[in-house]
């Protein structure tokens, strides 16, 4: 696919430069990231519009902790990456109070995930990138419930986790609403179903998010090496789909916790494939110069959810036909 001109790299500025290249003031800004939304809330939690607003500015810096150590991994490697996670967790650690559990998970899910990530996709791309990072995080989430959960299982204790939160909602709802008190039990049924595989594929949408943020801002100024193929490029391996097949069959076949970690499993490679159906339509309507299909297609994806089955269906097609391979612009460009 044509991915456009290229741009001249750029002087990293100082400050940026001071903090990247530097592993203790490095590590001290990602816990100062990590932890902005709590130190916001206390100094400006008393003044509402200019708190809340301060709130979401320590949201996003928080978010924004995995492009640091992707970053820091396009542009020191992987070793360097490592060490600035290990120092940042000491620090954790500290302000913990010794929390070894807390500690452990920020530097998994923050320092290593996002680390081992940008170099896969360094070394082969943005697809096994993407799936690998969706492997981590589900085997990490999945992980922590076991070590979270009772002997109940993993539906049960997640169903416990959600039941305060629906038992206020059937509280504060009439008592004669029958239809209100179903609609919520029906929606309590759905989260407890689905909890594990949407809040991976939520970490999933934004840890992706942050390392092609990471990997665009490392080639405009000039320390990205590696694979460069472009988001219309995405395409992820082929082994993915046996893994699919066999999550469904699962799914299906199973009982007990296997089909709930099956079934959630599912629900993240479902959110994969539909990411390459997505890049398929995209190329497709791009080689042809239909820039407002292209517009409507994301609206669509934003206010109709439904319409994800479909490019679901597409990028399961895609893994054999390979649908952007012989796709050529309206200027003559692959």
């Amino acid at each position: 696919m044509n991915q456009g001109t290229e741009q001249k790299p750029v002087a990293l500025p100082k400050l940026a430069d001071f903090f990247l290249t530097n592993r203790v003031p490095c590590a001290a800004m990602v816990v100062v990231m990590l932890t902005a939304a709590y130190g916001f809330s206390v100094l400006f939690g008393n003044l509402p519009i200019i708190g809340f607003l301060m709130l979401m500015v320590g949201m996003l810096l928080h978010l924004a902790v995995p492009s640091v150590f992707a970053l820091i991994l396009f542009g020191g490697g992987l070793f360097y990456s490592l060490q600035v996670g290990a120092i940042a967790s000491a620090l954790i650690l500290f302000l913990s109070s010794g929390n070894m559990y807390v500690t452990l998970l920020f530097f998994v899910v923050f320092a290593v995930t996002p680390a081992l990530t940008a170099k896969t996709m360094q070394r082969e791309g943005l697809g096994q990138a993407a799936w690998v990072l969706a492997i981590v995080l589900f085997t990490v989430v999945i992980l922590t419930l076991m070590i979270a959960m009772d002997t109940t299982g993993i539906q049960a204790f997640v169903s416990e986790l959600f039941k305060p939160m629906f038992d206020d909602m059937m509280k504060s709802a009439p008592v004669s609403e029958t239809q209100a008190l179903d609609a919520i039990r029906q929606l309590q049924s759905w989260v407890v179903k689905i909890f594990p595989g949407l809040l991976v594929f939520s970490l999933w949408f934004v840890w992706w998010g942050n390392i092609v943020y990471a990997r665009k801002t490392a080639k405009r100024y000039g320390f990205y090496q590696g694979n460069e193929n472009g988001m219309l490029d995405f395409a992820l391996p082929t082994l993915l789909i046996y893994v699919w097949i066999a999550f469904a069959a699962m799914a299906w076949l199973a009982t007990g916790d296997l089909q709930y970690i099956a079934m959630n499993g599912l629900l993240v490679l479902s959110g994969l494939v539909a990411v390459q159906g997505v890049m398929v339509a995209h190329a497709w309507f791009e080689s042809r110069n239909m820039v407002n299909t292209i517009i409507v297609m994301y609206v669509m994806l934003f206010f109709w959810s439904a319409v994800i089955i479909l490019f679901i269906v597409v990028g399961l097609l895609d893994f054999w036909f390979n649908f952007r391979r012989n796709m050529v612009s309206t200027t003559g460009e692959k």
